[in-house]
């Protein structure tokens, strides 16, 4: 894994699929095997490791609240927001945040560590890092207009994060993790979510400083970031990016980026989820695999080869299973 980040020589392109609950639970089902053999059967290389947190629920249990505060739908599939807990307040000192000194919350990524550390390559997950986790307590439509006619609130909002995110990531290299994992969503499938302005005024210097802890310790950084990000790209490698994920075909083209980037990036995922997986026939989604790892991974590295996104129950099982058997065939 490590060397494949790095665009350094392997002798096998590592692989790694996600999955939402319920597709997890219908994996396993067709496999015949318990859920927590699902990672080896799909061939994950990556774990990653998250905080311990008491999941508290509405009454009727219809929304999930996360270590922030945030809610979440629980009766839908994948990540649907419900619940802002700022949308009516721009009070940030009354605010209840989280402790990220708290000893409880590391627990279980501290034994993941000690057990699995030999053998995988651990990472944690700093999901919703920055712009993803602002408006999560915010709301979506109110922060990127605060974005606009409230430039500095949201800058303390963001520095208030920051601060939390940099105590956790640093408790999580001092754990002994493998590298850094973020996701911050910044594009849509035709341009970024906001200006790129405003993403290097109130982004950039932020995800810089949560990048260095890992680029510090010599680790690598891995993102998540959806969408066509391509004008800030050079930004990102600029602050420390190793590896971008998930590289949607949709919206960046898999040969463009290699030609661009292949030297300064590696790259993670790559399979649409949004196209062949669920929709493709059987050869298509074995041609689609293949040509993914052709065109990301022309010298055999540099490519963490998986579905795009995490796989959901409108993929057939079929369609898993063609995508497997094109790794076994690129790896032979």
């Amino acid at each position: 894994m490590l060397r494949a980040l790095r665009r350094e020589p392997v002798d096998r392109i590592p692989t790694q699929s996600n999955y939402t609950r319920l597709m997890g639970r219908l994996l396993a089902e067709h496999f015949g095997i318990a859920e927590a053999q699902l990672p080896q059967r799909l061939g994950n290389h990556l774990v990653r490791v998250d905080l311990d947190y008491p999941r508290r629920t509405n009454a009727d249990g219809s929304i999930e609240f996360d270590w922030w505060g945030a809610g979440w739908d629980t009766r839908t599939e994948g990540y649907w927001h419900a619940f802002s807990p700022l949308k009516d307040s721009l009070d940030l000192d009354r605010y209840a945040w989280p402790d990220p000194n708290d000893p409880a919350i590391l627990a279980t990524a501290g034994r993941t560590i000690l057990q699995q550390g030999a053998t995988s390559f651990i990472v944690p997950n700093l999901g919703m890092c920055l712009f993803e986790r602002a408006w999560s307590l915010r709301g979506f439509d109110r922060l990127l207009m605060d974005m606009l006619e409230r430039t500095e609130w949201v800058e303390e909002l963001l520095d208030r994060i920051t601060e939390i995110q940099l105590i956790l990531s640093r408790r999580f290299v001092a754990a002994g993790v493998d590298g850094g994992y973020f996701g911050d969503d910044y594009g849509a499938q035709r341009a970024m979510l906001f200006s790129p302005r405003l993403w290097r005024r109130l982004i950039k210097p932020r995800l810089a400083r949560l990048f260095s802890v890992f680029v510090d310790a010599g680790l690598p950084v891995i993102l998540h970031s959806d969408g066509d990000i391509r004008k800030i790209l050079p930004d990102l490698v600029e602050i420390g990016l190793t590896t971008l994920n998930p590289v949607q075909p949709e919206v960046l083209d898999h040969t463009w980026l290699q030609r661009e980037y292949g030297t300064k990036l590696s790259f993670y995922g790559g399979v649409s989820t949004q196209g062949v997986l669920p929709n493709g026939t059987v050869e298509e989604v074995r041609a689609a695999t293949i040509a993914c790892a052709g065109a990301l991974a022309p010298e055999g590295t540099g490519l963490l080869l998986g579905a795009s996104h995490r796989m959901q129950s409108d993929i057939p099982a079929r369609n898993v299973e063609a995508m497997l058997d094109a790794f076994n065939g690129i790896n032979a």
